[in-house]
């Protein structure tokens, strides 16, 4: 499966520390509000808490949720440097290994590894909190850093498992989702569906439009795309629920796409064209935004690729050519070059014919 962070928001880092690509593919971070997300839902305990430690932890969280990452970072710290002095353990496992995260996320890997060492040195089983939240980093680490997902894998699983002895369940949801993001593509679909189950008893809707999204990329890369369009239909509706202007106009490309993989051409003409005249709008309305010229690119390309079925191939190219710049802009080479290769191989071809 491929993975961003929306990268992902990254994390947009895009949200995450890692590859980026369209649709929010690999999102490995909830699109909606703070109290939303299953990551952290067990940290709006602390929220009223009256030490400065906890204060500062559940308001570096804030801070994530928003993906003011920078920001995060100092609060994390200042997290950490009080809860020391309070003689607050769980606290201050939760912090470093936060700040690990924000480092990781700005792939800055070596020093994130020095702060989730110090992590680990106060990191214990007997604090469920504090473990779990070491855990989950120390696996994102493993897969975004190390390129091991073998480790990656074993760790979330671990992680799933002691959260569900500890009634942690929102971040028992998110170790589901991880396994599901670096297992086998064999196993990816099984535990992507036990993260559903989860985020579903749980009502947790901005996990909900992630899960549902990772699932549709995951069921295209398999080739099962009647599976990918109800996934992709499912994921729409949460983030129109409870997402934001971009991630409702990328869901809308992401339905586009999939009836263009099921040969429902006129469909997915309608569906993309509706979303290409918004992201269209929004970049004219602020050019700078490499991610909102990002989705001018991809519609373009999305359109290229129906008028190539429909027969139109000299159309097609030249919406191809009208696309790549932005996508180029936007940094694909560095977080998905594969699909610049397969778009470059299948229109250069065109190209060749076209002189």
């Amino acid at each position: 499966m491929r993975i961003v962070m929306l990268c992902v928001p990254v994390f947009v880092l895009a949200a995450c520390a890692g590859s980026r690509v369209p649709a929010m593919r690999g999102t490995t971070q909830p699109i909606a509000h703070f109290g939303s997300n299953p990551e952290f839902s067990e940290a709006l305990k602390q929220v009223e808490a009256p030490n400065e430690a906890q204060r500062l932890l559940a308001n570096g969280d804030k801070l994530f949720a928003a993906r003011e990452y920078e920001q995060a970072l100092d609060v994390y710290k200042q997290a950490a440097t009080a809860a020391k002095a309070e003689s607050n353990n769980q606290v201050l496992v939760e912090a470093l290994s936060q700040v690990a995260r924000m480092y990781s996320i700005a792939t800055e890997f070596e020093e994130g590894r020095v702060w989730l060492t110090k992590a680990e040195a106060y990191a214990d089983p007997d604090e469920p909190l504090g473990w779990s939240r070491f855990l989950g980093v120390q696996g994102r680490l493993f897969w975004q850093d190390e390129k091991d997902n073998e480790k990656a894998k074993a760790t979330f699983i671990e992680m799933y498992e002691y959260c569900g002895e500890q009634n942690l369940y929102s971040r028992q949801l998110d170790a589901a989702h991880m396994v599901a993001l670096v297992a086998p593509p064999e196993e990816q679909v099984q535990w992507a569906l036990n993260a559903i189950q989860a985020a579903e008893k749980a009502g947790e809707k901005g996990w909900l439009a992630v899960l549902w999204n990772n699932l549709g990329w995951t069921y295209e890369e398999q080739g099962n795309y009647e599976k990918m369009l109800d996934a992709l239909i499912n994921a729409r509706k949460f983030h129109h629920e409870v997402g934001n202007d971009h991630s409702k106009l990328v869901a809308d490309f992401g339905v586009g796409r999939a009836y263009w993989r099921n040969g429902q051409l006129a469909e997915a003409r309608e569906w993309l064209e509706a979303a290409f005249a918004t992201a269209k709008q929004r970049h004219a309305e602020d050019p700078e935004d490499l991610e909102k010229g990002e989705w001018v690119g991809w519609g373009n390309i999305y359109l290229a690729d129906i008028l190539f079925d429909e027969g139109n191939p000299e159309e097609a190219l030249k919406l191809f050519r009208e696309g790549r710049p932005y996508i180029i802009k936007a940094g694909i080479e560095n977080w998905w070059p594969e699909e610049l290769k397969r778009l470059d191989d299948k229109y250069a071809k065109l190209e060749a014919t076209d002189e």
